[in-house]
């Protein structure tokens, strides 16, 4: 049987994802590109067509790189998946410069006010299907929500003035039917129900 006609995982999904959106930040391909492939990463099934996904942008193939891309300087992203069930990240964690987050009828729920950040600017990416993605950050965050909505919404509230002293949180990847919520500190009777 041809390798290419294996069955890909998630994990080589995650991978590709990781190239894709090291390729956005670097500049070599562009926003629609980039939303052009991870669409088709949702559909592909098998590694001939996650090669094809990353055949101009790496060498070697998803299945023999064990980084997203040799010269990209990211460190391994930190991938968090709940399906019809809630992850929450609160107190004290370390955040890395790339958050892969993927919510399937479920949440994503990250508090980021008392985190470890890994660079002043880090990319919080994947696949929000009915679900959320809720995010607590300090105020004076700066953030670009680049995410692609097909009937789902985003709302930014309570984090006042961007300060260059704070860090940048780029939101982006696919929210299909689903929900991205950005909030400051304050309003804690909303965050003791969306953190519970």
């Amino acid at each position: 049987m041809d390798s290419g006609s294996l069955r890909a995982s998630d994990a080589d999904r995650d991978q590709v994802a990781g190239v894709l959106h090291a390729a956005y930040a670097e500049g070599r391909i562009t926003r629609d590109e980039h939303d052009e492939r991870m669409s088709a990463l949702l559909s592909a099934r098998t590694f001939a067509e996650l090669e094809a996904l990353t055949a101009d942008l790496v060498a070697t193939s998803p299945r023999s790189a064990p980084t997203m891309a040799p010269d990209s300087g990211l460190d391994e992203p930190d991938r968090l998946t709940a399906v019809l069930s809630d992850v929450k990240r609160v107190g004290r964690w370390r955040m890395r410069r790339l958050t892969i987050a993927h919510a399937f009828m479920a949440s994503v729920r990250l508090d980021l006010t008392e985190a470890t950040l890994d660079a002043p600017v880090l990319e919080i990416s994947g696949t929000t299907f009915l679900g959320s993605l809720v995010l607590r950050v300090p105020p004076g965050t700066t953030i670009r929500d680049e995410s692609t909505k097909v009937l789902g919404g985003s709302s930014i509230k309570g984090i006042g003035d961007p300060d260059p002293s704070r860090p940048t949180i780029v939101i982006t990847g696919i929210n299909i039917l689903g929900d991205v919520k950005v909030r400051g500190p304050k309003g804690p009777s909303v965050w003791r129900k969306a953190l519970a």
